[in-house]
C-alpha cells in the first residue's frame, strides 16, 4: 500500500513512530522516526511503510541474541588477532578449503566452544597469554584441538619446529 507522506506523519509502522519529514533526496522522502527502544533515526519512507524497515536496527540484534549469536561488536574484524581467529575456525570447518581441511578437522580437530563463536573471548585470552603481532598461534599437542589449555603464542621459527612432520621432533618423542 502506498502512503502519502503527509499522511505518515503521526503514524507507526512496526517498531517505528514517523514524527516528521527531514529532508527529501532524488524526489525520496527520509523521515525522522522513534523507535520503541527510545532512539530516533532518519529513514527513508518507502522501506518503512513496505514493512523492510521494523525498527532502528534493534529488532535485529534482539533476534541474533535470542538466536544465541554473538553480535556486539569488536571493531576488529581487520586486525591480525581476528584473521588469525577466522582462519583457526577455517582449517577446522571449511571442507572446502580440501588442503588445509584434511589436516585440521579432517582429522578431528576442533576449536573449543568458547572460542568457536565469540572472538572476544579468544581475544581476551589471546592477550592474557603473550599475543604479539610477530608470533602465530601454535597447538602445544599437534593432534589436540584449539583449546586454551593447548595453545600458545610462538615465533614462526617454534612454530616449524612443533609439526607433525618434523622428524626430530618424532625422534625426541619416542625416545622419551
Amino acid at each position: 500500500m502506498r502512503f502519502k507522506t503527509e499522511d505518515c506523519i503521526g503514524k507507526k509502522f512496526n517498531r517505528l513512530l514517523v514524527l516528521k519529514i527531514a529532508y527529501k533526496k532524488n524526489n525520496s522522502p527520509y523521515v525522522l522516526c522513534r523507535c520503541d527502544c527510545g532512539k530516533e533515526k532518519v529513514i527513508k519512507l518507502y522501506p518503512i511503510t513496505s514493512n523492510v524497515i521494523k525498527s532502528c536496527g534493534c529488532y535485529n540484534r534482539e533476534l541474533a541474541i535470542a538466536l544465541g549469536k554473538n553480535t556486539y561488536k569488536h571493531n576488529m574484524s581487520k586486525t591480525r588477532l581476528y584473521k588469525i581467529w577466522i582462519k583457526m575456525k577455517e582449517r577446522c570447518y571449511y571442507k572446502k578449503d580440501v588442503r588445509k581441511y584434511a589436516y585440521y578437522g579432517g582429522r578431528g580437530i576442533t576449536v573449543c566452544d568458547e572460542w568457536k563463536n565469540d572472538f572476544v573471548t579468544f581475544k581476551e585470552w589471546a592477550l592474557k597469554n603473550g599475543y604479539q603481532d610477530n608470533l602465530s598461534i601454535d597447538r602445544i599437542d599437534v593432534n589436540g584441538n584449539y583449546e586454551p589449555s593447548n595453545c600458545r603464542w610462538i615465533t614462526m621459527a617454534e612454530q616449524q619446529r612443533n609439526r607433525r612432520n618434523n622428524k626430530i621432533r618424532r625422534a625426541c618423542e619416542t625416545c622419551g
